[in-house]
């Protein structure tokens, strides 16, 4: 009994370990009252390094919306929050393409193909190479942004993306306490300009509003705008070590 009671207490303790470093955030978004698009973001700590994957794929797809299913993910250098690895699936509509991003030896080389509309057949496939001058992939600019904000209430986030170099502007407009299906935040609202220059069905536009949660770091509610309309997404299922951003973010002013 006493071996078996031993045996219980390191399995809880090595899952409750294996845990600790895993959070995973889901999103519902919605155009009025109808949720038109789900997502996920999974994070996983690895000593150094933390690994980001995320998909976004639209739900009731009718007339309203066009049928989107993208996915990517992110290897990010820790603590210094410096990118070393970027991918990202796009299908929009009958748009495909597919990139990749490794940063290495003070260079960005870049994989584009693009595809015959949602075939497999490959209609254009690019190699290039950029010199890296800080400014980053997505991922690793939505860490800095939820970091940054934090310490001063207004900045830029310097955000490579598409062949090309951005400074998308942010600043903090207030507190505010916002309910969710997973609880009720302390948040930070940030005004965010997306003036990013994209292919596909969802390009930014106009001003977008995050909500970021004082505690976790997470956005838990946000306001997007893009060229083909506008959504409102907020979190609605929230898995693992909450502290796990928090952890690696120095936000103290």
């Amino acid at each position: 009994m006493d071996r078996a009671f031993k045996a219980l207490t390191v399995l809880l303790a090595f899952l409750s370990f294996s845990s600790a470093g895993e959070l995973k955030a889901c999103y519902r978004a919605y155009l009025v009252f109808l949720p038109v698009a789900e997502t996920c973001i999974d994070y996983k700590r690895e000593t150094h390094l933390l690994r980001m994957e995320s998909f976004v794929r639209t739900i009731n797809v009718g007339k309203v919306v066009k049928r989107v299913y993208n996915k990517g993910g992110a290897r990010i250098d820790l603590p210094e929050i410096r990118p070393r690895y970027f991918f990202y699936h796009q299908e929009e509509g009958e748009f495909k393409r597919y990139q990749e991003y490794r940063f290495e030896n003070g260079k960005i080389k870049v994989k584009e193909v693009q595809y015959v509309k949602l075939s497999e057949e490959v209609e254009r496939k690019e190699e290039k190479e950029y010199e890296y001058k800080g400014f980053v992939d997505p991922y690793t600019a939505s860490l800095l942004l939820y970091k940054d904000s934090a310490r001063v209430e207004q900045g830029t986030v310097k955000m490579f993306y598409d062949d090309k170099e951005y400074w998308l502007p942010y600043s903090v407009k207030g507190r505010e306490r916002v309910e969710t299906p997973v609880g009720i935040f302390t948040t930070r609202k940030i005004e965010i300009h997306p003036n990013v220059e994209t292919k596909g069905l969802l390009k930014p536009k106009g001003v977008w509003h995050l909500w970021v949660d004082e505690e976790t770091n997470l956005p838990v509610k946000m306001e997007l705008r893009f060229v083909v309309g506008s959504a409102s997404a907020r979190l609605e299922k929230l898995e693992g070590d909450r502290k796990l951003l928090q952890n690696f973010m120095n936000t103290k002013k």
